[in-house]
């Protein structure tokens, strides 16, 4: 699966979420999740424990460029977690884990995900899929008109995966508390 993101710091995810709103997009409740990333060669595997609504593993290869950027993707739904989580433990050693809370807005084809990152503070992530290659442009543009509907400087973009950024933060200060 193909999507083009977005990432960015936000200090004022309430600022974001009343622009949402008054955009007319649809909200979801928010949800905690916990991702566990893997230890692997090539691009990010993660386990992501959705609190209220069970768990998906998640691979994922992505550029760390600031700004709009494609992500490939595969999601495996799990249907035993616990297991799961221990063998890939076990067998690939876990790099980082990431525990956040997550409101999520959809306007047209673009889902906006307010995130408050345990360690790292707020972030805005703006998601578009796509279906067929051919959309990849009209998508790219429907993400960059979001971002400034927003009012998403640019200024605060962000390249790096949250894994990387609690990794150095933890690297730094030491490992944040659950």
């Amino acid at each position: 699966m193909l999507n083009i993101e977005l990432k960015a710091h936000c200090d004022d995810l309430g600022r974001l979420r009343a622009v949402c709103e008054s955009l007319g997009a649809e909200g979801q409740d928010p949800e905690r999740q916990v991702d566990t990333y893997f230890n692997v060669s090539h691009g990010r595997l993660k386990f992501r424990e959705l609190l209220e609504a069970g768990a998906e593993l998640i691979y994922y290869v992505r550029d760390d460029v600031a700004g709009v950027r494609e992500s490939h993707y595969k999601l495996y739904p799990v249907e035993d977690p616990e297991a799961l989580k221990a063998m890939l433990t076990a067998a690939l050693g876990v790099s980082v884990v990431v525990a956040k809370r997550r409101e999520t807005f959809v306007i047209g084809n673009v889902r906006i995900h307010l995130d408050k990152v345990q360690g790292l503070g707020g972030f805005v992530e703006l998601h578009g899929p796509i279906d067929e290659l051919g959309e990849l442009p009209l998508v790219a543009d429907e993400v960059q008109a979001m971002q400034r509907a927003l009012g998403i400087d640019p200024q605060s973009f962000v390249k790096e995966s949250y894994a990387v950024l609690v990794g150095r933060a933890e690297a730094t200060q030491g490992p944040c508390v659950n």
